[in-house]
């Protein structure tokens, strides 16, 4: 983060010569052989040739290779470097997350080329006393070897080949990939580490800046030795390298050295990397994390600019004033006078390829680290309300201007900065334009930057604390914010659960009642369907229409439903919106008053939806398949019902459904969200503290026979040039908690869950026999079935039967392998994980279950559940349950049946 990273755009050019470098030119290679091809081929030549101040040549080669020479004789010594542009973790394109360039970097720094061993190479390098290393950042990878200067041409024919002939070797892939899976564990628990990755997931949400150097673990360990080699072949090309060479060097054979280490290897395609812009952030983010140690490690930081933007300039400025040297701001104040850090520091980090951020960084004691934080946003802020004085600006301007000379002593330094500069900029003289501009900020263009860029609604605030630091206020608004489910019962029998969760201000309002398709018969199929789409279609009070503005005008979503086993209402609103809202979710749910004009628009609608089937191959397999069942299972009725049965129902019918099921026993209301628990309820006891008790339970089909005592057969000539399967065997209830578990487990297996995959899916998509393929328990609290249903060409009907059937029996014979079980098993808890994550579909679920008399917590035991579940439990519901079965296929043919 200094200075070295702001690279310019100025170059001086002192003359242009283009010269052909002849093969006699260049020394004996005396570090090994070359490919016989290489050395037939004629070195690359020069196309650019630029003499800069401070004793720097730029030499383009016409292979793409930059190179850059600084002579430097202050001392026998030298360092040869190359850095690889389009690398790093931000350009490593569809493998990003792996950190390829990095375990590339491993692979390759010292590693052996199909020219020299490693052996060999460490040889060469120790025997003239060499330092070799290599570092990759986010846009960039760095090789370098320093030395004595008399064996400087030497280190470039190390390097050279490096850079071009890699070899990969299977077995030092072995090791240097489990080398690097541990350097990345390693770095979980490094404090440092882990703060700048968070810092940096915080301030860069879909750029990817955000990823680290060494990637995520689990993309590295996807990584293959194939993956390395086609990366390398892309991106370690001439045109992606800057060669770089300071020291007590000659400037002719090291550019005759150069070239003739890269004969052979011409111009690659140009490499471009398309990256996301960054949205501009809209509001501030804040992420604690917790770890080994004693202080709290505190960053505050705010987006601004990339590196060729004017602002660069006052934002170091603003950086040094706040933090560089004793004497500034916050160090005077924060570290000396109130101790209230043991240290601090700012920084401005403007990269080339995206825009950068402004930092500040601060360790702190647990008893300071509250104030040090408030002080230090003091501090940062107070920049945009008053000008800094003359005598730190010019502070500042010094403090930069020295920091160039000192930022050169060394041969190391030097060569650092012409590499990033000129890869930065294209100018590796960009420190001296950088430090003309640093000299020209004013005081009003400090104060400009900080109000335009230190913005409250801009900042990512990043701390690691001590285990159990977390502010003791985050604690208390955790606890606040979030409270488990709470059951209460009303006087009149209505169950109510309440949950606190705010971590946003809204709501969401649930009433579901026992009922749906399991209180219909085929005579009357189709009757809860019209109830629920008639509940928000006028109360007294208010007419739909008025019902669809009100929701409409507080931005909530109201909607009312009727499924295969209850009906219910659901609101989502914002939090201040709840007691309205919830009242006319209440007006709706209770006392619907079924206008006539509105059901004869919501029956016309049914009656089309019905017609609508035929459209579908797959709505009109399902008819078949539903009305194949038998008559005693609430499974026959269409939950829409049939256009005879539809047709047939009247207001009447509604009313009175409404009457004999929305009563207190079986209604269950949930309020999820921002809203005080004990409010919640409140609110509940008034809006349904009235609904009417009831002597008797509603009537519902939850114990119909499912049985299918001889296999039936069904086939529907349609005009579709489609082919349908529907092949279902009687199953269990939810109640039925093994077997439905075990079945869970056995549907994963057959084909994946909630997700496309396992055995029937592999083979009959694997070979173009169907279109799709899936299997699923048709289940609730009355005994359903195991269904299996597929999309053919109607030539393969009998083709995808016999496959479905084999793949049935190899389950049922036991031929499961273990580690598919193990596979089916973790799938299903991984995908499981990811389901219920809003509040209104972790209240539907948890109202369901109690509902259903499973308990309001059921599905906080779904892991153990899924986990007690053995493969020879899956072979015996195999066996159990995949016999007589109901066979329903749809094709333009005649089929038997």
């Amino acid at each position: 983060m200094s200075h070295c990273w702001k690279l310019c755009a100025r170059r001086v050019v002192f003359a242009s010569l283009f010269v052909l470098l002849a093969s006699s030119s260049f020394g004996e290679d005396k570090t090994g052989p070359k490919k016989a091809a290489a050395s037939q081929a004629a070195p690359p030549t020069v196309t650019r040739c630029d003499k800069l101040p401070h004793a720097i040549t730029l030499v383009e080669l016409s292979n793409g290779l930059t190179i850059l020479v600084q002579e430097n004789h202050v001392a026998p010594v030298a360092t040869v470097r190359c850095f690889v542009k389009n690398t790093g973790s931000s350009f490593e394109g569809k493998r990003l997350g792996m950190g390829l360039s990095h375990l590339i970097e491993h692979l390759t720094a010292g590693g052996a080329t199909t020219n020299r061993s490693e052996e060999e190479i460490e040889q060469i390098v120790n025997s003239f006393g060499g330092a070799t290393n290599a570092y990759t950042s986010s846009n960039l990878t760095s090789y370098f070897i320093d030395c004595p200067s008399k064996n400087a041409l030497t280190a470039v024919d190390l390097i050279a080949d490096q850079m071009q002939h890699a070899a990969f070797e299977q077995a030092a892939f072995d090791r240097e990939f489990q080398v690097v899976q541990r350097e990345l564990s390693d770095g979980e628990v490094n404090r440092g580490r882990v703060q700048w990755k968070l810092l940096n997931e915080s301030l860069y949400t879909v750029h990817p800046a955000r990823n680290p150097v060494i990637g995520y673990l689990d993309v590295l360990r996807r990584a293959t030795r194939d993956d390395c080699v086609d990366f390398y072949r892309h991106r370690y090309v001439p045109n992606n390298q800057v060669f770089v060479v300071v020291g007590d060097v000659k400037t002719d054979e090291v550019l005759a050295r150069v070239a003739k280490a890269w004969t052979g290897t011409g111009r690659k395609p140009e490499t471009y990397i398309a990256m996301v812009e960054e949205p501009e952030q809209m509001a501030p983010r804040v992420a604690f994390q917790e770890m080994d140690g004693t202080t709290y490690d505190m960053a505050f930081a705010w987006p601004t600019v990339e590196l060729s933007n004017q602002d660069l300039y006052a934002l170091d400025v603003a950086s040094y004033i706040l933090s560089a040297g004793d004497s500034s701001r916050l160090v005077r104040s924060l570290k000396y006078e109130k101790q209230l850090v043991l240290s601090v520091n700012a920084a401005s980090y403007t990269p080339s390829y995206v825009k950068g951020f402004f930092v500040v960084m601060a360790n702190s004691r647990p008893e300071t680290w509250k104030q040090a934080d408030a002080e230090i946003l003091k501090a940062v802020y107070g920049l945009r309300d008053e000008l800094v004085s003359p005598a730190e600006l010019d502070k500042a301007k010094k403090q930069k201007a020295s920091e160039l000379v000192f930022g050169q002593q060394t041969v190391q330094q030097a060569a650092e900065s012409l590499g990033r500069n000129y890869i930065g900029t294209a100018n590796p003289l960009f420190d001296e334009t950088y430090v003309e501009n640093i000299q020209k900020v004013t005081a009003e263009q400090v104060r400009d930057v900080a109000r335009r860029y230190f913005v409250p609604n801009r900042l990512n605030r990043v701390v690691v604390t001590p285990p159990g630091g977390a502010p003791k206020s985050a604690d208390e608004a955790a606890t606040a914010g979030k409270s488990k489910i709470q059951l209460s019962r009303l006087p009149n029998g209505v169950r109510v659960l309440v949950k606190r969760q705010a971590n946003l201000p809204m709501v969401n309002v649930q009433a579901h009642v026992l009922g749906g398709s399991l209180a219909d018969t085929p005579a009357t199929a189709g009757r809860a369907s019209l109830v629920g789409a008639m509940l928000d279609k006028g109360t007294a009070k208010r007419t739909a229409q008025q019902i669809a503005d009100y929701f409409d005008s507080i931005g909530g979503r109201f909607s009312t439903a009727a499924g295969r086993n209850t009906l219910s209402a659901s609101a989502t609103v914002l939090r201040d919106d709840l007691p309205q809202a919830a009242g006319l979710l209440a007006e709706c749910f209770i006392r619907p008053t079924f206008p006539e004009d509105e059901f004869a628009k919501v029956k016309r609608l049914a009656l089309g939806a019905i017609a609508q089937r035929a459209n579908s191959p797959h709505s009109e397999a399902f008819e078949v398949f539903f009305d194949a069942l038998p008559a005693t299972s609430p499974y026959h009725v269409l939950q829409g019902g049939t256009k005879e049965s539809v047709d047939r129902l009247t207001v009447a019918d509604l009313r009175t459904y409404h009457k004999e099921y929305f009563v207190a026993e079986s209604m269950i209301v949930t309020i999820f969200g921002d809203v005080e628990p004990d409010e919640a309820l409140a609110l509940a006891k008034q809006l349904f503290g009235s609904v009417p008790s009831s002597s008797k339970k509603p009537p519902l089909n939850l114990n119909g026979s499912n049985a299918v005592p001889k296999s039936v057969v069904r086939h529907k000539q349609t005009n579709k040039p489609t082919g349908m399967i529907l092949l279902g065997f009687p199953g269990v209830s939810i109640h039925d908690e093994k077997d439905h578990a075990a079945l869970t487990v056995l549907d994963a297996i057959l084909s994946g869950y909630d997700y496309p995959g396992g055995w029937l899916h592999h083979e009959l998509r694997g070979e173009g026999l169907v279109y799709f393929v899936h299997a699923d328990q048709l289940t609730g609290p009355a005994p359903g079935y195991f269904a299996i249903f597929c999309q053919t060409r109607p030539d393969k009907i009998d083709e995808v039967l016999q496959r479905i059937r084999k793949n049935l029996d190899r389950a049922k014979s036991g031929d499961i392998p273990e580690d598919e079980f193990r596979r089916a098993v973790e799938m299903i808890l991984a995908m499981h994980a990811q389901q219920n994550t809003t509040i209104s579909s972790q209240a539907a679920e948890s109202a369901l279950d109690e509902l259903f008399g499973l308990g309001y917590t059921y599905d906080k035991t779904f892991d153990a559940r899924l986990q007690a579940v053995t493969l020879a439990d899956v072979v015996a519901v195999a066996k159990k349950y995949l016999n007589n079965s109901v066979l329903v296929t749809t094709s333009p043919e005649k089929r038997g049946e």
